[in-house]
């Protein structure tokens, strides 16, 4: 009761001095409460109207609390809020102040550099054409190394039998058993060289493991030749490579160039150190042949630094030499060169017979150690020819030619000349002009009639 008198005074003081409530005493001993509750009891419904007046005032102070709890939640939630946009509103500034101080650095850095700028627009349609060239060449890389994968195959197509028959050529003096039956060249890096060869057919070898150095080289010239050939080049250049090889292949190497046809349709370019090799191919074209050739010799030099080149060398071709000789009315002379060019001619009228058919003839000597006869050599030979001349297209002309050499008489100073030659002491007599002209003229239809048998 005291209680709610001593609220009451602080919440409600006007209804509680309404009331006219009875004091209350300091103790609880006696009858105080009399007052309170006889009669009506109008003091304790007063009281008990103040104490609900009382708990109308605390449900409104505690809805007031909650509702202000509420609002100090948000007071807070949005003091977070407001920490948070003075906190984005500092960076903000901050980034303002770096956006203009990298937009005045950016304007200085263009105005610096704007002659650079400009040269790099004025470079954008060429570095567009450069990644449009870079795009193609991206697409053209897979093409091309697909290409350089398969060409290996595709520039061997067909060369092996080519390269098998040029080989067997330019060894064309070995032994049957040793030339190729069949020869395989690699498609793929670091492929082998196949071989297999004749003696031994079905039998493969690594041509690098079993072929001597000198059959390796003229395997490898064999290759680059089958290539020129069937690629129809107009030009086949040899710089060398003839005198590189060794002298047994030699032969074979150089009839295979200038005898069995493969480059008549070529010019043929040939430079060697072998003067002798040279001058033997000189005599075994034939003088017609032989006259169209260009020479150039490079001569030694004498101290000084420029080369030395002789345009116009002479030539070494007998039967040029002759008939030029009696072009001069040097009898002698033109004799002297008729007598190689006669034993030339009849060494390879002699050769083609023996690829026709039997080349044994019978000739007689003299003594032990006395070389043969051109008189009695050309005899046979014209016996040994005319008899399969129909046979063969030149070999008429041929043996025209030695019959017309051999009308001239044996014992004839001319002769003479011809089959051992004639010291300065031994001349008793001059040469007669007519004579020499015909062994010279004869010696040219038998040359121009080895070229016709020979297929040239």
């Amino acid at each position: 009761m005291r209680r709610v008198v001593e609220v009451g005074t602080r919440a409600c003081p006007a209804e509680l001095q309404a009331a006219g409530l009875p004091i209350l005493p300091t103790s609880y001993a006696g009858d105080w409460l009399r007052t309170w509750v006889d009669g009506e009891q109008h003091a304790w419904s007063a009281l008990l109207q103040i104490a609900s007046i009382i708990e109308g005032f605390d449900a409104q102070a505690r809805a007031i609390h909650e509702q202000r709890s509420a609002l100090i939640q948000e007071r807070d939630s949005l003091d977070q809020y407001r920490l948070e946009i003075e906190r984005l509103r500092v960076m903000r500034e901050t980034v303002e102040q770096d956006l203009a101080s990298a937009r005045q650095t950016v304007a200085q850095f263009v105005e610096t550099n704007s002659e650079l700028i400009q040269a790099v627009e004025d470079e954008a349609p060429l570095v567009s054409h450069h990644q449009r060239v870079k795009a193609a060449y991206d697409g053209f890389i897979p093409k091309i190394q697909a290409y350089l994968a398969a060409l290996p195959g595709l520039l061997l197509q067909g060369l092996g039998e080519q390269a098998c028959n040029l080989y067997n050529a330019f060894n064309r003096d070995d032994p049957p058993g040793d030339l190729l039956h069949a020869l395989w060249l690699p498609v793929a890096e670091n492929g082998d060289i196949e071989i297999e060869f004749a003696g031994e057919p079905g039998v493969r070898y690594d041509a690098l493991i079993v072929l001597s150095e000198g059959h390796i080289k003229c395997l490898g010239l064999a290759i680059l030749l089958a290539k020129n050939i069937s690629q129809g080049c107009s030009v086949v250049i040899f710089d060398d490579v003839v005198n590189a090889i060794d002298d047994e292949h030699r032969n074979g190497i150089w009839r295979t160039f200038f005898q069995d046809g493969l480059l008549d349709d070529k010019q043929v370019i040939l430079t060697s150190h072998a003067e002798e090799f040279l001058h033997r191919i000189q005599q075994e074209l034939g003088a017609g042949r032989a006259a169209a050739i260009k020479q150039y010799k490079f001569l030694p030099h004498h101290g000084e630094h420029d080369l030395r080149v002789d345009s116009h060398p002479p030539m070494k071709n007998y039967v040029l030499l002759a008939q030029q000789a009696l072009e001069n009315d040097e009898k002698r002379e033109a004799l002297r060169q008729a007598r190689p060019a006669l034993e030339s001619l009849t060494d390879r009228l002699w050769s083609w017979l023996g690829r026709r058919g039997d080349g044994r003839i019978d000739i007689k000597l003299s003594g032990p150690r006395s070389p043969w006869e051109l008189n009695n050599k050309c005899s046979k030979l014209r016996s040994a020819v005319e008899r399969i001349a129909a046979q063969h297209v030149g070999a008429p002309e041929a043996v025209a030619a030695l019959v017309r050499l051999l009308n001239i008489n044996g014992t004839s100073i001319e002769w003479g000349y011809l089959n051992g030659a004639v010291h300065d002491s031994q001349r008793d007599h001059e040469f007669d002009r007519s004579t020499v002209r015909t062994i010279i003229e004869s010696i040219v239809s038998l040359d121009t009639a080895l070229d016709r048998m020979q297929n040239r």
